[in-house]
This record gives C-alpha cells, sequence and structure tokens, in this order.
C-alpha cells in the first residue's frame, strides 16, 4: 500500500497560511501592503484584543471588481507579475498572490471592494471556503475585517503573546509605514480607542519628528551614492531618550535583514559606546534587478547582488549621521565666546562632568565580555579559597592598572576592574537572594520613555523588577517614572540599563530558569559601571575598594578569572639570590 499521499486542498491551505502568517502583525503588514499598492492616501486599521479577535482595514484606493474579489482568494493569482522577467523586477510590496488566501484560510473573513464609489462587492469567507457574496454600496476601495484569527489552528493561537504584546507589534508596524510612506495619512485605533493619527505630509523628516515625538534639532539626515545604490538615513541623537521604532526599507519596502542590523548594532557599539541605541529610518534604492525579493513567504527578507557595496553604504551613512549629531550638540553645549580653536576640536563623549566622578561612575568603551556562569566560578587549581587584607599598606599602583598592597610578608597585585566587577555582581546576587528591603529612593524621580513593544513587556514582566528593587510606575502608554532602584553600592546609567534588559528580554525570551539568567544580565550590563584599567584611583578610593574586596567570598570576577596575584618574600628574595 503506498505510503506517500496527496494532502486535501484545506490542509495545504492552512501549512501556506503558516508561512505567511504568523501572528495578527502579519495580517495587517499584508492587507496594509496590498492598501499601498492600490494606490491609498489614507489607510485606517483598527484591532480588538490584539488583533486576534478582530483587524480590520479600510483603505481608499483603486478598488477591485466582482471577478477581481473572487480571484483575489485563489491561490497564486495576481496582477502584479506576470512573466519570468516580471519576477526578477518586483516594483510592487505584493507579487505572490499568497497573502488573502492564506489570511482567508485560518480566520473568519469578510472583504469588500468597490472600484468606483457606491458599485461595490462582498465576499465572506470562513476557513478558507466562501460562505456568503452580495453587491454593497460602499465607497471606492477596500474594507478587510478578519476575525478569530486561527481559529482553526488552535496550537497556532495558542502561541500568540498577550493581547499587549501583540497590538505593541501592531502599533510598531503602523509606524514604521507612516515613516516611510509620509505622503499617505495612517490611522490605528486600538479596542475602540484612536492610539494615533499621522495626516499626509510632504516632508519625511516632519513625519519622522511625528512618530518619534523627536524635536528637529536632534535629527541628523545624511544621504550617500555608492556605485549603483542610493542611501538615506535619518538618524535621532543617541544623547537623548527617543524611544521609536527603527526601519530598515530596500526601495520602498520594509524588510528584516539580520546583516545589515549586525552592521548597524556594530558601529554603534564602536562609535557610541555601550549598549546605547537609537532610532533609526535607513532607505536603499538600487535597480530593481540587483536584488531579489522572492526569499522568504512573508517578503520580509532580501537578497542583494552586490552585498559590499550596500554594506559600505549604510556603514558610510551612519558614521556621517553620528558625526553630524555630534556636531550639533557640541554647538549646543559650546559656552558663548569661544574661539575659534575651541570650536574645531573634536567632541569626546561624554560630555566632562563639573566633578571628578566616583570609583563606580567610570564607564567605558563597549567591550563585549563573555557570558556570565550561571553560578559563582570554581577558582583555578591552587588558588587561594581566601584572601584577608586587614592591616595592608597601600603601596601604589602598576600601570594605572593593578593596585600593590602590602600585608605581611605577602605583595598582592589586585586587578581593579576584575575586582570590582566581582563586587557589583556579589551585591546584585545578594539583593536577588533576598528580595527585600533592597531599594533606595532616588532623590528626583526620571522618566523613562519606552516603545510600545517595550512597555507591553514591562507590564509582562514587572515583577522581575520589583523582585532587583526598582520602584517603576506607568505615567502612560510610553513613560515609566523611575522612583527607586536597588540599594546597592554601585551608581549606573538605570535608564538604560532598564531598557537594555527589556531589549535583551524581547531577543532571548523567557524560560523557567529566567531569575538566573536575569540576574546574570543586570550583573554583566550594571559591571560596566566598574573601574576600568588605566584610570587613576585615588587614595581613597583605592582603601575604599581593598575593604570590599576583603568582604569578598570569591576570589574570581564574574567571568572565572583571578583577579589578583600573590608573591611573597621569599619569592622576590628566590629571584635576586638573596
Amino acid at each position: 500500500m503506498a505510503r506517500i499521499h496527496r494532502l486535501p486542498e484545506q490542509l495545504v491551505n492552512q501549512i501556506a497560511a503558516g508561512e505567511v502568517i504568523e501572528r495578527p502583525a502579519s495580517v495587517v503588514k499584508e492587507l496594509v501592503e496590498n492598501a499601498l499598492d492600490a494606490g491609498s492616501s489614507r489607510i485606517t486599521v483598527e484591532i480588538v484584543k490584539g488583533g486576534r479577535d478582530r483587524i480590520r482595514v479600510v483603505d481608499d484606493g483603486c478598488g477591485m471588481e466582482k471577478e477581481d474579489l473572487f480571484m483575489a482568494f485563489e491561490r497564486h493569482a495576481t496582477s502584479k507579475i506576470r512573466t519570468s522577467d516580471d519576477l526578477a523586477r518586483i516594483r510592487t510590496l505584493g507579487f505572490r498572490g499568497e497573502a488573502l488566501p492564506s489570511i482567508a484560510a485560518v480566520s473568519r473573513l469578510i472583504c469588500s471592494s468597490a472600484p468606483h464609489h457606491g458599485e461595490g462587492f462582498s465576499i465572506q469567507i470562513t476557513g478558507g471556503t466562501i460562505q456568503e457574496s452580495k453587491p454593497v454600496s460602499r465607497p471606492q476601495g477596500t474594507e478587510a475585517i478578519v476575525e478569530d484569527l486561527f481559529f482553526n489552528l488552535p496550537a497556532r493561537r495558542k502561541f500568540l503573546k498577550s493581547d499587549e504584546r501583540e497590538g505593541a507589534a501592531i502599533r510598531e508596524l503602523i509606524q514604521r509605514f507612516a515613516m516611510i510612506h509620509p505622503s499617505i495619512a495612517f490611522f490605528l485605533s486600538i479596542d475602540a480607542h484612536q492610539t494615533f493619527s499621522f495626516p499626509p505630509s510632504h516632508d519625511r523628516k516632519e513625519r519622522v519628528c511625528t512618530v518619534w515625538k523627536a524635536f528637529p534639532d536632534d535629527i541628523a539626515v545624511v544621504e550617500c551614492a555608492r556605485d549603483i545604490v542610493r542611501g538615506h538615513l535619518i538618524l535621532a541623537s543617541p544623547y537623548r531618550t527617543y524611544t521609536g521604532p527603527s526601519a530598515v526599507v530596500v526601495n520602498s519596502r520594509l524588510i528584516s535583514d539580520r546583516r545589515i542590523s549586525a552592521v548597524i548594532l556594530r558601529l554603534f557599539r564602536e562609535t557610541l559606546g555601550g549598549e546605547r541605541r537609537t532610532p533609526y529610518l535607513l532607505s536603499l534604492t538600487l535597480p530593481h534587478e540587483m536584488i531579489d525579493v522572492n526569499v522568504h513567504p512573508a517578503k520580509s527578507e532580501v537578497r542583494f547582488r552586490n552585498e559590499a557595496v550596500v554594506f559600505a553604504c549604510v556603514e558610510e551613512l551612519f558614521l556621517r549621521a553620528i558625526t553630524t549629531i555630534r556636531r550639533q550638540t557640541e554647538e549646543k553645549e559650546e559656552p558663548k565666546g569661544a574661539t575659534a580653536t575651541e570650536l574645531s576640536s573634536p567632541l569626546i563623549y561624554p560630555l566632562p562632568q563639573e566633578r571628578p566622578p566616583r570609583i563606580s561612575e567610570r564607564a567605558a568603551p563597549y567591550k563585549a565580555a563573555s557570558p556570565l556562569p550561571p553560578r559563582d566560578s570554581t577558582p583555578p587549581e591552587g588558588f587561594p579559597a581566601t584572601i584577608s587584607l586587614k592591616g595592608f599598606r597601600v603601596v601604589g599602583t602598576l600601570f594605572d592598572t593593578y593596585i600593590i598592597v602590602e600585608r605581611g610578608d605577602t605583595v598582592y597585585f589586585i586587578d581593579q576592574h576584575a575586582s570590582h566587577e566581582r563586587i557589583i555582581y556579589t551585591n546584585l546576587r545578594r539583593a536577588m537572594e533576598h528580595r527585600s528591603g533592597l531599594t533606595q529612593l532616588t532623590i528626583l524621580p526620571s522618566a523613562i520613555r519606552l516603545s510600545a513593544t517595550e512597555m507591553a513587556l514591562f507590564k509582562e514582566r514587572k515583577d522581575l523588577f520589583s523582585t532587583l528593587g526598582f520602584i517603576l510606575e506607568q505615567l502612560d502608554e510610553e513613560t515609566l517614572i523611575l522612583r527607586g532602584v536597588p540599594a546597592l553600592s554601585i551608581e549606573a546609567d538605570w535608564p538604560l540599563l532598564i531598557k537594555t534588559i527589556l531589549a535583551d528580554i524581547s531577543e532571548q525570551g523567557f524560560s523557567t530558569a529566567w531569575d538566573e539568567k536575569f540576574l546574570s544580565l543586570v550583573a554583566m550590563r550594571a559591571c560596566k559601571s566598574a573601574v576600568r584599567a588605566h584610570q587613576p584611583l585615588t587614595h581613597e578610593e583605592i582603601v575604599r575598594l581593598i575593604s570590599e574586596i576583603d568582604a569578598s567570598e570569591v576570589l574570581t570576577c564574574p567571568h572565572g578569572r583571578p583577579f589578583f596575584i600573590a608573591l611573597r618574600k621569599g619569592d622576590f628574595d628566590r629571584k635576586v639570590g638573596r
């Protein structure tokens, strides 16, 4: 008996739908892209329960005739390509003819369209089967109502995120479309409440500033041309707290390219230091035959024929934009009466402080660290189990990196950075284990602006922040008020730390052992506030650091490396033959 058989058409459609429709935001993306291809000037999106219960997208585009409306729900039926030559030069956002049938296969869908005012037709489909069709009177354009998404795929529906997370993804998606297409009006309503509206604008920078809620003076706009690639970048100042969504666009197509993202993150780390990020809108334009958009079922990835030129253009854009922002910031900070020589000098970040920084405030450029172990590392074989520095005498420092301490007949060479890392990690671990009485109120509350996704993540995982000792209150849909921080002997950029944690939660997901991962993550970020090598310390700072080292129970840094070496007087005597 044959074991290989042909799958039923309904199952085939459900499998195909799974490749295109991953979540409610996927539905919105496909429907909005269809509206853009139809030449719409106004697009309205409404969602209920994060889109799982209801999604409604209305446009004023060219609309469809009755016959085209029926054909649009047939798989691989499209008006946008006819031959293989067309496939090599895609100029529209959609072209495969899979979006509408995929959506209809996993939902209850009603689609009505009219090529002219009053002359419309409506079709109702449930699980891929047409239930009803009739003429309707409606304005020119198309309306798609998607209800009970994944009602016939309970396993897929079960894996959807919370309503807030799904709604946040849709919100940021529409914001990205609004930045890419400033001449088109966009409106979004979530659970019957209007979330935002973007009227048409002829200035992309103006639209971007509206989306990011940024001041125009804090935005850099640069362009570059390399060979056949044309690049345009709008970058927000990394020295402000703008939290709007970022977007990468190729020939007006919103994409998600890991290689381009990696280049951008590397440039941020090399030029700004630490984990600092800032919103950007990167637009690349190149001949259609030089890119392949037929790579991913959801059309979110592209392949470039000449990647080296594309990446070089991206790097040039970001370096020029960051330089522009630094110059703008320098001009704002420059005191009146500055000389021409002073104005021409390069700006070094961070800006000088009015008082010398304390030991826990000094920061250094980003340097990738090895992952933290889940538990304190075991010292190397033969390494001392304890260290006692009571009654020590500070001899001095070596290379502004090692502290030299004499006690009895032993001299200790202590790595000031690694030892301070251990102190921070130990304090954080103790804070996590005690889970109470670990908060200190801030002198002045500070506002932390979050994106929609970050806010949704915070609402889901705010118990983790409370456990560590943060006091955070939600002011509105995009702002947190920080009133308390962990009562630890460190000072850090707490708002940046909170945003970095949220970003890592989004990237890494969750697990049953998340508390441990969370602590390691916090320690890794906080240790960047530790004193660094080649930073001179005062005598008082050295004494304070050694006192904390003396109380430490572990003699390695959090990455498992010893933070000191010890030599006895006899070792020196043998070296010189005494």
